[in-house]
Order: C-alpha cells, then structure tokens, then sequence
C-alpha cells in the first residue's frame, strides 16, 4: 500500500466514524456500549502484537501508558460519544480531528513553551474562528444541548492534543502507545461494564452490534492508527497532516447523505474555515525555523471525535 492510499484509508474512516457513532447513539447503543466495544475489541486486536514486541517495547513505554491513558483512554472517548448524542455529526469532526492540531499549537506554546511556527498560528486562529462561528450557531439556531455537545467535542480533542504533545515529549512509537492504551483503558471499562450493565449488549441485533465491532474496536481503534502511521512514513508529516484537513468537509457530506443533517451556511462557513485552517498549519513553513518551533501537525491519533497516532517525522 502506497502513502497517499493509507492516508486515503485514514481520512476515510476518521470521517465515516462520527457518521456510524451518532447512528449508533441515537439508536440502539448507550454510550458505555460503545466506549467497551471500543477499548475492548481494541484491546483483544492489539494483544497479539503487545505479547510478540512485550521485551522490545520497554519498561519505560509501559510506565508511560498511564498518563498516556488518562488522556486518551476511556475519558475522552466518552467524551466524544456522548457529545455526540447532543450535537450533529459534522460538528463531531469539525470540533475534534478538526482543531486538533490547533490545540496541539496553543497547548505546546501554553503548557510546554513551545513556540508554534508561522503557519501553525495562522492555521490555529483560521479554526478559532471556525469553532467561533460553530457556537454562535448552536446558541442562536438550536439549543443548549448542542452547545453543551460541541464543548464535550472540544474538550476530547484538547486531551487527544496532550496525548500528541506527551508521544513527542517522550519519544514514544505511536502504535505501541496505542497498543498500551488500549489495552490499560479495556483492564478498567470492561469490568466496570460487566459489572454495571450485564448482558446489556445482548439486547442488541446482531447485524447492529457486529457493525458497531466494526467501527469501534477495528477501524477506528486498530486499522486508522496503522493506516495513517504507514502514510507518515511514506508521505511525511505535513503532506499526511494537509489529507486529514479534509475530514470535517467529507463528514459534512456523509452526515447529509446518510444521517439527513443538512448544514447551514454559517456551519458550512465554519467547516471550511476549520479544513483550511488545518491545511494551512500543516504546511511547512518556508522560513527557517526556530528553535523549539512547533509545526501545526495532523493529531497522531484523533478521535471523533477522536483519531488515532501515528509516529510524527516532523523535526
């Protein structure tokens, strides 16, 4: 598989995911369902791998999956999930995978004093205006709700923007960390589940649930993450970070054909305010760099609401 066709692949799943979950939400599944299919499908896929690199993997990496988890695990999938009961799926990749690299910016400038490039505070403030204009439109056309849904959204991408900021820090292999991740956040959700709603996923019809495997434990939690990992090494960082500044339109698109959601001009404005703003931050900036500049990056791993990481080859 070449970059561009893993990127492809990425891009494609990150912007189906808020389409399928929202369905899923507004349907059959509670939240937990999904956050246990997430992490424990992950977890089970993942397990072959963690047992064969156990020793190559290091002691270290293993100590560092629990603040890892604390910022990508259970917490902020839910996060995402539940927001996306209350605001439309189009705001779920606008306001996550979206602004992610936007608050990978402000959070490295604020948190760890690392100073953004050119490009990335051009690209960050084109998404604040995008998220802007997203709550207006929430406070002034819908309802509370969906405001309190886009927060849910944006906080899930701020703690996926730490995550991404901790793999740099610490120069941690983007696949492992998420192998470890996955597999600490399952050691607490699926007994917690099992023990708080037994059988509940038996309800359930069997065409649903196994849909629901697919894209919450296999795509999103195991297939994305190798996808977009394999076109960082082949494409780059930045050309890998430009794709990804496609996802909220393509959501946009998905969401209408398949959920009905029919977006207003000032969400369109906003959506493409937010792809722009990512694809700009991504580029390289042409000047020389400075020390301890931060290029606006794709997230290495983002949920809808949430995505997945990958290793970062930018310098």
């Amino acid at each position: 598989m070449n970059g561009y066709m893993a990127a492809a692949v990425a891009v494609l799943i990150w912007a189906s995911y808020p389409v399928a979950t929202r369905a899923a939400v507004t349907g059959s599944f509670a939240p937990q369902d999904l956050v246990t299919l997430r992490f424990g499908v992950g977890a089970l896929l993942f397990a072959p791998y963690l047992l064969l690199h156990f020793r190559t993997i290091g002691r270290r990496a293993w100590l560092q999956g629990v603040p890892l988890t604390l910022f990508h695990g259970a917490g902020m999938a839910a996060l995402a999930i539940c927001g996306m009961q209350l605001a439309p799926a189009n705001h779920a990749a606008a306001l996550g995978p979206g602004v992610n690299a936007a608050w990978v910016a402000l959070l490295g400038f604020a948190v760890f004093a690392q100073r953004p490039s050119r490009r990335a505070v051009a690209g960050a403030a084109l998404c604040v205006v995008g998220v802007l204009v997203l709550a207006f439109w929430s406070v002034s056309e819908r309802t509370l709700s969906t405001l309190a849904g886009d927060a849910m959204f944006l906080a899930a991408s701020a703690l996926a923007a730490l995550y991404v900021l901790q793999l740099r820090r610490k120069r941690i292999d983007a696949v492992p960390a998420a192998a470890i991740v996955s597999l600490y956040s399952a050691f607490v959700v699926v007994p917690y589940y099992l023990w708080s709603a037994p059988g509940t996923l038996a309800r359930i019809a069997p065409v649903e649930l196994l849909w629901q495997v697919l894209w919450q434990g296999v795509l999103i939690g195991c297939v994305a993450v190798i996808a977009l990992n394999h076109a960082i090494a082949r494409l780059g960082a930045e050309r890998s970070s430009a794709l990804i500044a496609l996802v909220p339109v393509l959501t946009a698109l998905l969401a209408l054909v398949f959920l009905g959601e029919i977006p207003s001009t000032a969400e369109m404005a906003a959506f493409a305010a937010i792809s722009v703003g990512a694809s700009i931050g991504a580029a390289p900036d042409r000047a020389m760099p400075r020390p301890g500049a931060l290029r606006l990056a794709a997230p290495l791993q983002s949920a809808p609401p949430v995505g997945c990481p990958v290793r970062d080859n930018a310098r």
